[in-house]
């Protein structure tokens, strides 16, 4: 029951911020408000993409809302659209960066992007650190907000990041009338519409998988990939 719930959540927020989606590069995971990404000395989350779901342009601005147990001088902030923008450091509580470029409607995800890298320089010996970011969409002809992600950054060189894929541990492409995966595990890849009701089921090989979806109606899915402690949710689009 509890996994149900959690999964009802993420639908939920899915939905509330539909307008824009934001990508965990490094595990290929949405995030949505409030989420936390934890980062240790072995393992860094530093690569985030922003893509626009709106049907015109959109400005894009990222403010640093809260800083845990650091200061700004340990962190370097590059945000960016279209190759615009610039990286930052230090930053500070309240900072506020803007992409330097209009978002295009229905952009690649490959057009704006975030970076963020924690530099342990050994002053602050209290853990975790935290940086709470907001990235917003904004109107383009008063900068008005439209929506906003608000996640954290922590970094913990004492803590192991679990139940997380490493990057190319698992990735997924959509192809014609097919999912393309390729799995390092073997693992149940669960596929869900945006009501929370399970549609498909299929069990991963540790190699390439072709899962057909031409039986599947077009629209907007999320998928769960769950092998051992590990597991992946992924929203995809079905043409």
């Amino acid at each position: 029951m509890k996994k149900f719930w959690f999964i009802g959540l993420l639908f939920v927020s899915l939905i509330t911020n539909a307008q824009i989606s934001v990508l965990d590069y490094e595990t290929n995971t949405t995030i949505n408000d409030s989420d936390i990404i934890t980062v240790d000395q072995d393992h860094y989350t530093t690569h985030f993409i922003v893509t626009n779901n709106y049907s015109y342009d959109i400005n894009l601005r990222i403010e640093v809302v809260n800083i845990v147990n650091t200061n700004g001088q340990e962190m370097t902030l590059c945000f960016g659209v279209l190759g615009h923008g610039s990286c930052h450091y230090p930053i500070a509580i309240g900072d506020q960066f803007d992409g330097g470029a209009p978002l295009p409607a229905g952009a690649s995800t490959l057009q704006a992007d975030i970076d963020v890298q924690h530099n342990e320089n050994g002053n602050f010996s209290t853990y975790p650190k935290d940086y709470e970011l907001r990235i917003s969409a904004l109107n383009t002809s008063d900068n008005s907000v439209l929506s906003s992600v608000t996640f954290t950054y922590r970094y913990d060189p004492n803590g192991q990041v679990i139940n997380t894929f490493d990057k190319n541990d698992v990735v997924i492409a959509t192809g014609y009338h097919v999912l393309n995966v390729v799995s390092k595990f073997a693992a149940k890849v669960s596929f869900y519409n945006l009501t929370g009701q399970k549609v498909k089921e299929v069990h991963l090989k540790p190699e390439q998988n072709h899962v057909y979806t031409g039986n599947m109606a077009s629209g907007i899915y999320i998928i769960h990939v769950l092998a051992g402690d590990k597991e992946l949710f992924k929203k995809i689009i079905i043409k």
